[in-house]
């Protein structure tokens, strides 16, 4: 598990696009490398960032039209400036997202060419008419027999992947076979790395001024209208807590040694504080309910904190201050009052082991000035006594 939160929670630093003026996050910079048919690299603030392009899946390194689906990538964005709108992270640490070069959907133009498949598996990531171009894409591709089409019976990239694991493994244990990731080349790992990169989200489209805005008296967010409250239970958990309304939720998906699990994130701005709840159950190693806290919290600051370097270019100095820990139905509970930190910030941490799973419920609030709202948030953020649905990881 810790290794795992690790990643998990430098996720949550995204909250600020879940909560600002754009539906999805964006980044535009030039393609320096086609790592493959389905994977490009962006320069981007200095520095590259690994795309995977959002529900296309092209033919593997060695596998018939692997070659010729990388080159068709190469022809269609190498060296060109392209707009790449993120929403996740690929089990390799990659952002998955839709790359758009001027007007034109390159993850489409590569299904519509026959030179990727649609994976549905990722579908839900797009919207629907989206979801219907992707699709459509295919089936015009499929009846014009372009590309990949032209084959009799063209093997999909994951049975390919399938079928090579399963050659690699003993047959005893071909029932506990999960698919593997795409390998991945010998080369230098980006600078900049995806959770860096959603944490420099912070606060929507453009930095602030506060006199009064902490130290370094500039927010990397916009005042938000004041908003009604209401009490958010997400279905199947066991907390709530009072939320201002009109909030978004997302759900990230976390790699872990093979399998998959899911961080959901719902945040909303009330003013000039933004609130946010993150849950996620998944395995443990016996680690203790002080250190997997610790370790998040410190974490999430790391994340925050680089994204306000990024929007503000000023530091960002927070110290795990102010800490409380008791237990309530069941949960160890840990408190922190975050008030020497640059923009200051309140977080409640409930975890518990149960069924051999890490259960985790954190409830976090950075604000500019205190007003009775902040305390209202962490005060109603509580946890009950009834047992969680049983949680089955993806594969």
């Amino acid at each position: 598990m810790t290794r795992y939160l690790v990643l998990a929670f430098l996720l949550v630093t995204c909250l600020a696009s879940l909560t600002g003026n754009v539906e999805a996050s964006t980044l535009f910079g030039r393609v320096i490398e086609v790592n493959d048919g389905d994977v490009i690299t962006v320069f981007n603030l200095n520095r590259p960032v690994r795309i995977k392009l959002l529900a296309v899946d092209a033919p593997e390194a060695g596998q018939a039209f692997g070659d010729v689906a990388k080159k068709h990538l190469t022809d269609l964005v190498y060296d060109r400036s392209v707009l790449v709108e993120y929403q996740g992270i690929s089990a390799d640490g990659s952002l998955v997202g839709r790359v758009m070069l001027d007007k034109t959907d390159i993850g489409a133009q590569m299904i519509r060419d026959g030179a990727a498949w649609f994976d549905a598996s990722n579908f839900h990531r797009l919207n629907t008419a989206d979801r219907e171009v992707y699709h459509q894409s295919e089936q015009a591709a499929r009846r014009e027999r372009r590309g990949l089409w032209q084959a009799e019976n063209p093997i999909a990239p994951w049975e390919f992947v399938r079928a090579q694991t399963l050659r690699r493994i003993p047959a005893a244990s071909r029932n506990e076979i999960l698919p593997a990731a795409k390998a991945r080349e010998d080369r230098p790992t980006p600078e900049l790395t995806s959770f860096m990169l959603l944490a420099t989200r912070m606060g929507g489209s453009s930095a602030a001024s506060r006199s009064d805005a902490g130290a370094s008296g500039r927010v990397p967010w916009e005042e938000s209208a004041r908003k009604n409250w209401h009490v958010y239970k997400p279905t199947g958990e066991n907390f709530t807590a009072l939320m201002p309304e009109d909030g978004r939720h997302a759900i990230l998906e976390v790699p872990h040694e093979g399998e998959t699990y899911e961080l959901h994130v719902y945040a909303a701005r009330d003013g000039w504080a933004i609130y946010a709840l993150m849950w996620i159950t998944g395995p443990t190693n016996g680690e203790t309910d002080k250190d997997v806290a610790d370790q998040m919290v410190r974490k999430f600051l790391e994340g925050f904190g680089e994204g306000y370097k990024q929007k503000t270019q000023q530091a960002f100095t927070c110290e795990l201050e102010g800490e409380t820990r008791s237990a309530i139905n069941g949960y160890s509970r840990s408190e922190f009052e975050l008030a020497s930190c640059t923009i200051p910030a309140k977080v409640r941490v409930y975890t518990r082991v149960t069924r051999g799973n890490r259960q985790m419920y954190v409830g976090a609030v950075f604000y500019v000035e205190e007003d009775d709202n902040i305390s209202r948030f962490i005060q109603s953020f509580t946890v009950s006594t009834s047992k969680p649905k049983s949680r089955t990881p993806k594969r």
